[in-house]
């Protein structure tokens, strides 16, 4: 009677036992026993390659300075106090190393220097704006009061009563502006005809036979 060939045999070299319902390692893919079907037993060559990982881990260096968590892949060691830091905390300002006191008298005195460098441009930032608009409000009075020395009007208006301005007069005028004064109480109208007089431009503007205008031939009254 013929054997029946079924199953296979252990790939272990020294067990090489025949099983019916063989076991496949999902790891190295060979075929085993009962006894031998776990990764440790047979030596199962992912096995050593994890464990080997684990053994070749690279380090890592912690930083000294006081609640910081992080790790460098290398080792920064400050060269003062010889501890190891992070990247972010290598200088000795950062990890506020203990060797630097003798050097914080000297920062301090920078600092105030830089400070009281600051403020005294601050100052003379002030002093020129303060200056500066001194200076355009001596102006303004300046030309107020050149303003009223040559300003034409009516002499028998009261000084309570005038009010001065620079009137523009229209092309081909002699002169190109004029300063004037008028009554505060006069209409708009009254003030560009007054204007025209005083400048002898040709107005019809006062006849009722003309059409009204204020725009080509009248004088600009600004203040």
């Amino acid at each position: 009677m013929a054997e029946l060939d079924i199953g296979q045999h252990c790939q272990v070299e020294h067990c090489r036992q025949r099983d019916f319902l063989p076991f496949l390692c999902d790891g190295c893919s060979g075929i085993f026993c009962l006894e031998h079907r776990s990764r440790e037993s047979h030596g199962c060559p992912e096995v050593i390659i994890n464990e080997r990982l684990k053994t070749d881990k690279p380090k890592s260096y912690p930083c000294s300075f006081k609640n910081c968590v992080e790790k460098e892949l290398v080792a920064v060691i400050c060269p003062y106090c010889e501890k190891n830091f992070c990247l972010r905390h290598r200088h000795q300002s950062d990890h506020e190393c203990e060797k630097l006191e003798i050097q914080k008298p000297r920062m301090a005195n920078t600092q105030k220097l830089v400070k009281d460098i600051i403020d005294s441009k601050k100052g003379e930032t002030a002093n020129k704006r303060r200056k500066g608009a001194k200076n355009s409000e001596t102006a303004a009075k300046v030309a107020l009061m050149k303003l009223k020395m040559h300003a034409d009007g009516d002499k028998s208006l009261p000084q309570t009563e005038r009010i001065y301005f620079q009137v523009f007069l229209p092309k081909g005028s002699k002169e190109k502006s004029k300063p004037m004064f008028f009554c505060h109480r006069w209409s708009i109208g009254k003030v560009i005809d007054f204007a025209a007089s005083l400048a002898s431009l040709k107005n019809d503007n006062n006849k009722l036979t003309a059409k009204v205008t204020y725009s080509y031939n009248s004088p600009k009254v600004l203040g």
